[in-house]
């Protein structure tokens, strides 16, 4: 008796497009960016307000962050010299931060889907679309930056010095060396150099090492205005 041969099912590969999808201009992009905001909790946004002629994608995006999720949190660069949302963040519970230069616009909802702008300067040659886990790429990217920006009415900082021992500490760490390898250089113990770190991460309000050294190097960059050549 012949019995007929099992088929096996072959489990479907996952290939790059499952998680990378292409928005094509910017009416694509802020359809797709409206229908994700209509069901997030948490709409995050890194949109340039500044360029006057050329921000208005930017601006229409703007009521779509603010007006979708319950938790959202918008970074705008810092040409944006007014509140973008005339007063009413607080009766929206928008929370926004002033960062410049961007790396690139971006919106990220949930951390399971990002938008990702083509053009580092505007949304009309369109947008990936990633889906997790690679759209967390991009909420880690927005977390280094709204770490390292200031509250939208506040005055930039001044950067805050670093004692001698805290300054050497974060140049050795910055060049790669570990806490074992900055201990033998500085003679201090690798439980010294660990303290150090956590000093700075409260100080500078951070919860990685990455992020630190993130916002270190923009303070140390970005110099405070009465400090600027006339």
């Amino acid at each position: 008796m012949n019995l007929p041969k099992p088929q096996l099912a072959c489990p479907r590969s996952v290939g790059y497009g499952d998680f990378v999808g292409l928005l094509p201009d910017y009416p694509a992009v802020l359809r797709r960016a409206q229908q994700l905001a209509g069901s997030a909790t948490a709409v995050q946004g890194a949109l340039a307000l500044g360029r006057s002629r050329r921000n208005r994608p930017d601006l229409a995006l703007l009521e779509m962050v603010t007006d979708g999720g319950k938790q959202r949190r918008l970074l705008v660069d810092s040409l944006a010299r007014t509140d973008p949302m005339g007063g009413e963040t607080g009766r929206r519970h928008l929370e926004i931060r002033v960062y410049a230069p961007l790396s690139r616009p971006m919106l990220v909802f949930d951390d399971r889907y990002a938008v990702l702008a083509l053009d580092q300067a505007q949304w009309s040659a369109g947008a990936l679309l990633l889906r997790a886990p690679l759209a967390g790429t991009c909420s880690e990217l927005f977390e280094l930056q709204w770490s390292a920006a200031r509250p939208l009415t506040a005055e930039p900082p001044r950067p805050k010095t670093l004692s001698g021992r805290q300054r050497d500490v974060v140049n050795l760490l910055l060049q790669g060396a570990t806490d074992h390898q900055v201990a033998a250089r500085l003679g201090v113990s690798s439980r010294t150099v660990r303290n150090v770190v956590s000093q700075l991460q409260r100080r500078f309000g951070t919860t990685s090492r990455m992020a630190l050294g993130f916002r270190l190097a923009r303070l140390a960059t970005t110099p405070h205005r009465d400090d600027r050549p006339a």
